[in-house]
């Protein structure tokens, strides 16, 4: 077997390879011996069928067959040969395929690129830790408080009015036919929550207890649901009761009850440590994207485009957007369009940052051992209990341990420039402002 590589690109290499006439005839030889074990052919014992007679049945799927195995362990063989490791399937051209002289083609594959990380110490970085006030101790007690609101029946008037809690029922419909999971028995509606697109809520105003009424929602032609983007949908409702909401009073007991704490003031202190913990994490996420945008700045390299459009895919599937087709509203498609875009940028930086960082991780030394990529598998199991054998059956493959041990050694070397970087503590942020300004 003769071999070249040609390079095209930084990431894109052109493997040419010719077998010999004689290693293609024997392995067609070695194809019609087993054919010839196994065919039936009505008039001929098994085992005797002559090879005339299985040519003629049996040729064009035989050449077939060989030519597909003699490419596919060629192409094996080259790449290792090489020392070459594509990062998506090939593009195969047959340049010629007989039997009499030989099999010809070639396979042009992407391949990460070869480089060493510069700039990678030493690198500048803020870091903006947001401080927690009263106000946003406060905001977070009331939220709990909130979350643990009752209905109580109203006895004073059966009419609903804005600030409400009003138990309903409802039904969606669509050009005549019930919507997959649009029908509710018992929901609680908070009137002027927004709970709901308007008007429905505005529509309920004024209604009485045990009522029933027809509400017609229209909905944006850029809906996240291709379902009902653009269409109106009516909603059969039935106001089951009309209440006020009651709160729990902020003491002691409500400490106990609902914060496992003795006081409210012990409740306080943790919600406080919990808010600082989450501040610190948020700080720190900031830092480390800041550290890698520093490093893509410092490294610029060829991103292979087959990893690019494999991150780009799992991106849109995430957000549910694979299936998005155009819908013939300008607006709708001008916005998914836009919203491909942004992805696909982003798409292109995480790939250059995990390119960077797994090449770090190797001139480091940063080694990940099997007990690490266990626990990562352990834990990637816990977070989906559902799946937990489909999962484990997964992770036991070489090639998701190889990404597990990819991803565990990025981690690392983002882990190693964040202790090696200039970091300046800035002045904090004040929780409350930040949510008020939001």
């Amino acid at each position: 077997m003769q071999i070249t590589v040609e390079d095209l690109s930084p990431v894109k290499k052109r493997i040419g390879v010719a077998l010999p006439a004689e290693e293609v005839r024997a392995e067609m030889e070695q194809a019609f011996r087993g054919l010839q074990q196994r065919a039936r052919i009505k008039g001929f014992r098994p085992g005797h069928v002559p090879r005339a007679i299985l040519e003629r049945y049996y040729g064009e799927q035989v050449r077939s067959e060989v030519i597909g195995k003699l490419i596919q362990d060629s192409y094996a063989r080259a790449l290792d040969e090489h020392g070459l490791r594509a990062v998506a399937r090939p593009e195969i051209v047959a340049e010629e395929v007989r039997p009499e002289t030989g099999v010809r083609y070639s396979a042009t594959i992407e391949i990460k690129p070869e480089f060493e990380v510069v700039g990678h110490e030493g690198l500048a970085v803020e870091r903006q830790a947001a401080a927690v006030d009263d106000a946003a101790i406060d905001a977070q007690l009331e939220r709990l408080r909130q979350s643990l609101a009752q209905m109580v029946r109203r006895e004073d008037r059966d009419t609903v009015e804005a600030g409400d809690l009003v138990e309903i029922g409802y039904t969606g419909v669509l050009d005549g036919h019930v919507l997959p999971g649009a029908t509710v028995e018992s929901r609680i509606v908070e009137i002027g929550s927004q709970t709901f697109p308007p008007p429905f809520e505005e529509k309920l105003i004024g209604l009485k207890r045990g009522a029933s009424t027809h509400i017609e929602v229209p909905y944006p032609a850029r809906h996240r649901s291709a379902e009902i983007a653009g269409k109106t949908v009516t909603f059969r409702v039935e106001i089951k009761e009309v209440g006020r909401k009651e709160l729990p009073a902020l003491d002691d007991e409500f400490a106990k009850d609902h914060g496992e704490c003795a006081s409210l003031a012990e409740l306080r202190d943790k919600l406080r440590h919990g808010l600082e913990a989450a501040a610190a994490r948020e700080a720190d996420d900031e830092m480390r994207a800041a550290l890698l945008r520093g490093l893509i700045e410092r490294n610029p390299i060829t991103v292979p485009e087959a990893l690019v459009d494999r991150r780009f895919e799992a991106m849109l599937h995430e957000l549910g957007l694979h299936d998005a087709q155009p819908s013939g509203d300008a607006e709708r498609d001008a916005q998914l369009e836009r919203i491909r875009g942004e992805l696909r940028v982003r798409a292109q930086e995480s790939v250059h940052s995990g390119l960077l960082l797994e090449r770090l991780a190797a001139q480091q030394r940063l080694e990940v051992n099997d007990a690490e990529i266990d626990a990562r598998v352990a834990q990637i199991v816990r977070a989906a209990p559902r799946e937990r054998e489909r999962l484990a059956e997964i992770y036991r493959t070489p090639e998701a341990r190889r990404e597990i041990a990819e991803g565990v050694a990025q981690e690392k070397a983002l882990d190693w420039i964040a202790r090696h970087a200039v970091v300046t503590e800035v002045t904090p942020k004040l929780i409350a402002d930040a949510e008020k300004k939001s």
